[in-house]
């Protein structure tokens, strides 16, 4: 039997519901005539009233028709918090298997009795975990939970469903297999995934479009699964593991998937039904961070102990660690201190009277699963005689709770509310006798899933326990609320997010074994907020998708997961939260979410549209924590307790109304704050972005970058260009649109060569071309293909293409017409010679590009470089002819160079400048280099430089080693050429090899060197760096030297091609250089004569060319070889 008012299941005959008292009266099911309770038939219409009440007729379309009235009021009552709105769910797909051989000679009626006592199995158990059945198809049926019912679980309450079917079908296949001769069993699919709901009706129908695969998968592992089976998906499995048994991981080829799809057979439930006890089955990470709050415990305890009965309530939202501070509470007791028991309200336990009550029961007598009935009684009487044998009045009230059938005719007899009565005295004598001899500490865990039953137990148990030594430990969520907070003897612990410090120990515990980067740490925290089961989850799922990997006893990020998903094993608990909420609430939090993290009240209350009592709501959800306050001036400000909450929040909303929202917000910050744009452009260029008003997104994003670049943050400079650049491609191709988007893709050059690659250049460069191409555009032609030959040179490994671009641009006649096009190509091209090494070249045309800047009066001109091009070509031509030997000249150069930065105070072009006197210096005075080499480093890494900063520490390095610091030379190699690799920029990751093989040369390491000298020459052949080219050849000479002297013909033949090369071209103080390592070579292989001529040789050439360090390294060589 079933009651018709709380659906509780009754045992056959009552006349009373034991869980709220209504008379029961025999009503025929099939034409509802109330009849005499002792009626075999009814005398309406005939009926059999010998089967089960419930089997009343049930139409099978009409959902209001075989809906329990407990969960459809439920559904009624919250369906406004779900329709239009996106959840996960658990999808159940059952079927018949093999039916059509089953069923094709049946009559059509016999087909229809079997499926609907099977229906009726499969409903009654699905309704028990509150899952709602969508679908009945012939031979099947379709449930889904979490909606329209949200549930944080509905994954374990899909595989509880899915289990007691099952196991209720076994009789029924038993009964059909007698009397009908068939092999009845029934296939089970199980997945979870994201649905949209759209609308439920007031006959309960909903209405839903799942997303992607999720119904598909669920039908395929029906489809899949054996006959009596049950098989759930890797998503499901994922969700319900540590809640279940799962046979092994079985891989099924799935129609329209290309590659095979894991599934898991889901056998039984596993023993444990809290998270708590989930993690330490798994293993418990360290307790950190509730030192306080554990000692309170123990405080309070002691009081007990003294005889003076307490309850304390530990308060604290989903996963804070309230089940995780009481079994340390526990663990600390001494044995025999004090009996402990322990009640757990579920989840699906809400209609189920007395359920933490009989945990605690079962506790204390003893009982194990699968004892019979007969066992049971015997146990319990047992218990109460050595406990007190005055107390065997408890034993049928107790009995009752267990649902075993009690002898007792007298206590059978008695109406349910003296029922009640009685069973609550029973419990109360029970324990307070339990008490004196030893203190009890009583447990209620998850009281905000509590039965109404128990809730009123608690309250009646609040009057008497202070006078007995009694701890009630109560553990609940901040939306459950209580009368009991005024009692004196109450304390209330509320457990808040670990502290910084705290959370920064926990992960590190999580994360046993290794170290955690800084980075990961941060991202963490940054998206828990210092919730421990937050923590946990989301590096357990970054550890499973691959996104944490462990190298060198280090746990770093292996990829960027800015658009990681939120765990559905928090996103459960976050949403089924917010679908508790007033409806009110919730659409304030998901229109806060929207507005972002951090939100202003000024704006939450103009796009909301809620003029009075908005601040009352916000209070509201202060309280329940989803939200607090996070300042009043300069005016008021909210933020999400958590960003993983704002994520589900905003997830929760369809695009179409989050498109709404997000125009909104932009509308309403212009509205509020028009003086203030400037200051809000980004925040309105990212809201208008995803509010599909294109036009405005342009017009903001572009803004942002050229406030982004004006304030030297330049890689979100090129990222809001590329944001803006992606828009415009989207909107009508008119020509002004073209001509924009070329306009706004050559902006990104100046930028982009100072952070290197930072967004896929190549794409953006291509695409301007064909427009300028398609639009005749010559100038923009031009200067896209100048843009593109320094782009092939330095980034896309293709240096002859490179070069192609270049030569090509300077063949054109309306380069020499336009003065504006020559001088930032002419710069493109001195650039590239330079650091390709054609340093004739830059002594050619730079020249004549400083004349001819100097004639127009274009001093001041960047030319979207972010630079003075003019700066830049004078420090190019100082280098050039240094380099060449002209030292007086290049001072002189380098002077006027400084003069002018100074005089033009651009960051930028002083970093520009400070660098390239540096890298004179390095090769004329290593002394004087290093405090150079360290200013100019220290200019890069505020104009955010980083194309020059990774070589830059190679050449401090360098020179480090030169004066004698090898081991700081080392370390600094190291760290530049680390930077230049990372930077993903080909070129010069040659000199970057160069300077670490010197470096490894000089402390001895020969087979280091030797293989980065060997990776410098391939880079440099590579990337056709003449230069380097020269000087790594020359230099791997010297090294194979040291390394294999029965090769030293071969090393020094090496040595004169890289010292040919060089004086090619025309580049002599490296040339010099390769000359002293020849002679130093020659030392080595005995061969003095030679030595000395070519170090006098070399000597010469330092002397000319200023090369203070070497010069002096030459006279120390030449004194050891003439002696």
């Amino acid at each position: 039997m079933i009651c018709p008012d709380c659906r509780l299941e009754l045992p056959q005959g009552s006349r009373f519901c034991k869980e709220c008292g209504r008379k029961l009266n025999l009503v025929c099911f099939q034409c509802g005539t109330s009849l005499p309770s002792d009626s075999k038939f009814c005398l309406g219409c005939g009926q059999d009233l010998r089967q089960s009440q419930d089997f009343s007729k049930i139409d099978y379309q009409q959902p209001h028709s075989y809906t329990p009235k407990h969960l459809a009021e439920k559904i009624l009552t919250s369906r406004s918090a779900i329709e239009g709105e996106r959840k996960i769910v658990t999808i159940l797909f059952a079927d018949v298997a093999g039916s059509t051989a089953i069923f094709e000679k049946m009559d059509p009626e016999v087909v229809h009795e079997i499926m609907d006592g099977c229906f009726r199995i499969i409903l009654d158990n699905i309704h028990h975990y509150e899952g709602s059945v969508n679908q009945f198809r012939g031979d099947g049926v379709m449930a889904l939970f979490g909606a329209p019912i949200a549930h944080e679980d509905h994954a374990q309450r899909a595989c509880h469903a899915a289990l007691a079917i099952q196991k209720a079908l076994g009789p029924y296949r038993q009964k059909l297999q007698q009397s009908r001769g068939i092999d009845f069993a029934m296939r089970i699919g199980l997945h979870s995934g994201p649905v949209v709901v759209a609308a439920i009706g007031d006959d309960l129908r909903m209405d839903y479009t799942a997303q992607g695969d999720t119904a598909n998968l669920a039908a395929r592992m029906e489809f899949s699964a054996e006959p009596g089976n049950i098989l759930a998906s890797q998503h499901t499995y994922k969700l319900s593991r540590d809640f279940f048994v799962y046979g092994p991981e079985e891989l099924f080829q799935i129609k329209g998937k290309a590659e095979m799809i894991p599934a898991y057979r889901l056998i039984q439930a596993a023993e444990v039904q809290t998270r708590l006890g989930a993690s330490n089955a798994r293993g418990l990470t360290r307790f950190v961070g509730r030192g306080r709050e554990l000692d309170t415990l123990n405080e309070v305890f002691a009081t007990v102990q003294s005889g003076e009965g307490q309850v304390v309530g530990i308060v604290g939202e989903a996963g804070v660690g309230k089940s995780r501070l009481l079994l340390e509470f526990r663990k600390g007791l001494a044995p025999g201190e004090a009996t402990f028991l322990e009640g757990h309200c579920l989840h699906y336990g809400g209609a189920m009277p007395y359920l933490p009550v009989l945990d605690v029961i079962r506790s204390f007598i003893g009982i194990k699963e699968g004892e019979t009935e007969q066992a049971i009684q015997g146990k319990l009487r047992q218990r109460i005689i050595a406990l007190d044998a005055n107390l065997l009045h408890v034993v049928p009230p107790i009995l009752e709770l267990l649902s075993i059938e009690i002898e007792d005719e007298t206590f059978a007899g008695i109406e349910p509310q003296q029922k009640r009565k009685m069973t609550f005295e029973a419990i109360r004598d029970l324990l307070i006798r339990a008490s004196q001899d030893q203190p009890l500490i009583l447990v209620v865990e998850d009281l905000h899933w509590i039965d109404r039953t128990t809730q009123e137990l608690l309250e009646y148990m609040i009057h008497w326990l202070p006078r007995n030594k009694i701890l009630l430990i109560l553990l609940y969520r901040p939306e459950y609320t209580h009368p009991w907070g005024s009692k004196s003897y109450y304390r209330m612990i509320g457990l808040n997010q670990l502290s910084s410090s705290c959370s920064a120990d926990l992960v590190d515990a999580i994360l046993e074994g290794g170290d955690v980067v800084p980075e990961l740490r941060e991202l963490i925290l940054s998206r828990t907020s210092g919730n421990p089961l937050f923590m946990e989850e989301l590096t357990r799922s970054l550890l499973e998708n691959g996104s944490i990997e462990m190298q060198e006893n280090h746990f770093f990020l292996r990829r960027d997961i800015s658009g990681i998903k939120v765990p559905d094993t928090i996103h459960g608990i976050i949403a089924a939260r917010m679908d508790r909420l007033e409806d009110s609430l919730k659409r304030i939090l998901q229109v806060a979410s929207v507005i972002g993290r951090e939100f202003a009240y000024r704006i939450l209350e103009t796009i909301s549209g809620v003029k009075n009592g908005l601040k009352s709501q916000l209070v509201n959800l202060q309280g329940l924590e989803f939200i607090y306050e996070k300042g009043l001036f300069p005016e008021l400000e909210y933020i999400f307790r958590h960003a993983l909450v704002q994520e589900v929040a905003y997830n929760s909303l369809l695009v179409s109304r989050r498109k709404e929202i997000h125009e909104k917000i932009s509308e309403a910050i212009e509205k509020l704050y028009p003086e203030r744009l400037e200051e809000f452009c980004e925040v309105v260029g990212y809201h208008y972005s995803l509010s599909g008003n294109m036009a405005k997104a342009y017009e903001y994003l572009k803004r942002s970058a050229k406030k982004a670049i004006r304030n030297n943050s330049l890689l979100e400079g090129i990222q809001f260009y590329k944001q803006a650049a992606d828009i415009l491609s989207k909107l009508s191709q008119t020509d002004k649109n073209k001509r924009e988007l070329i306009n706004l893709i050559l902006s990104m050059r100046g930028p982009m060569a100072r952070i290197g690659d930072a967004v896929d250049y190549l794409p953006l460069l291509l695409t301007a071309e064909k427009l300028a191409d398609e639009m005749q555009e010559i100038t923009k032609m031009l200067q896209i293909r100048s843009a593109l030959g320094v782009y092939y040179i330095y980034r896309g490994g293709n240096p002859q293409l490179g070069w192609k671009y270049l030569e090509d641009c300077l063949e054109q006649e309306d380069i020499i017409q336009d003065v504006t096009l020559m001088i930032p190509i002419g710069f493109d091209l001195c650039t590239s010679s330079l650091l390709s090494g054609d340093w004739q070249r830059v002594n050619h045309i730079a020249p004549l590009m400083i004349s001819l800047i100097e004639r127009s009066r274009l001093q001041n001109q960047f030319y979207d470089r972010n630079m003075s091009v003019y700066v830049c070509i004078i420090a190019h031509l100082a280098i050039s002819t240094t380099g060449c030997g002209d030292i007086a000249e290049g001072e002189r150069l380098f002077a006027k160079a400084f003069a002018v930065a100074r005089e033009i105070d651009n960051l930028a072009s002083k970093a520009y400048v400070e660098w390239a006197y540096g890298i004179m210096l390095c090769f004329l005075d290593a002394k004087r280099a290093i405090g150079q080499m360290e200013t100019a480093i220290k200019y890069l890494e505020e104009s955010q430089n980083l194309l020059l900063q990774g070589v830059s520490w190679c050449w401090l390095g360098y020179v480090h080693c030169l004066t004698g610091d090898t081991r700081t030379g080392i370390d600094l190699t190291e760290k530049g050429l680390k930077m230049h690799t990372d930077l993903g920029v080909p070129y010069w990751q040659s000199f970057c090899h160069f300077f670490y093989s010197t470096a490894h040369f000089e402390l001895g390491d020969t087979t280091m060197a030797r293989t980065h000298a060997e990776l410098a020459l391939q880079c440099a052949l590579k990337n056709n760096e003449k230069q380097v080219e020269g000087l790594s050849r020359a230099w791997l000479g010297r090294v194979l030297a040291r390394i294999e002297p029965s090769q030293a013909e071969k090393a020094e033949e090496m040595l004169q091609q890289g010292i040919q090369q060089l004086e090619d071209l025309e580049i002599l103080t490296q040339a010099a250089m390769c000359y002293m390592w020849l002679g130093e070579t020659k030392i080595e292989a005995g061969r003095r004569e030679e030595a000395c001529q070519i170090l006098k040789k070399a000597e010469s050439m330092f002397q000319k060319a200023g090369m203070v360090h070497w010069l002096s390294k030459a006279k120390i060589a030449l004194n050891k070889v003439e002696k």
